[in-house]
């Protein structure tokens, strides 16, 4: 192949490619880009401050010092504790706060199921997943906790995570779960 024809195909693919680009429909967006962690396990901040969150410092053994809410420190150290049943949810609902968290610098992200998931009249799968998330800040650790109920399509796509609007959501949901 000669210079000439290779400089020419240059020529051409930059040219006709943005038209090429532009005559392909758009994809269905599917992932979670434009979800945003909510404020209950985002690192600690201005909307943790003025939704009135009280967090404490402690000096945590084999860990040293922690930042959190009381909730939170109580457990570390301890896996956290999980509903039986199946909760198809989870793993991709852990991918997606991991993907959010590491952009503020977390350490880990726990998740675990809190009761079995449901379906809706879609056919998506939702149920209550428990959160910790560590953040590695200077010189200390952050620890956030929450249970968020993740929605999940039969493909294993995220389709929402949302912090429940009353905590008895969930109290019910774990509780029909462990009869």
């Amino acid at each position: 192949m000669s210079i000439r024809s290779i400089c020419c195909a240059a020529l051409v693919s930059a040219l006709a490619g943005p038209a090429l680009a532009q005559d392909a429909p758009a994809a269905p967006d599917t992932s979670a880009a434009t979800w945003q962690m909510p404020w209950q396990i985002a690192p600690i901040g201005a909307a943790s401050m003025s939704a009135g969150e009280q967090t404490i410092l402690s000096m945590v053994p084999g860990t040293g010092l922690v930042k959190g809410t009381a909730v939170a420190l109580q457990s570390i150290g301890q896996p956290l504790p999980q509903v039986p049943g199946r909760n198809r949810t989870v793993d991709t609902c852990r991918a997606v706060v991991m993907s959010e968290a590491g952009k503020a610098g977390m350490k880990q992200v726990e998740a675990v199921s809190m009761g079995a998931d449901k379906t809706d009249k879609k056919g998506d799968y939702f149920a209550p997943v428990l959160f910790r998330i560590t953040y590695d800040r200077p010189m200390m650790y952050e620890v956030r906790q929450a249970t968020m109920i993740c929605i999940v399509n039969r493909k294993g796509a995220i389709v929402d995570a949302y912090m429940p609007a009353d905590e008895s959501v969930v109290t019910q949901w774990t509780a029909l779960g462990r009869r």
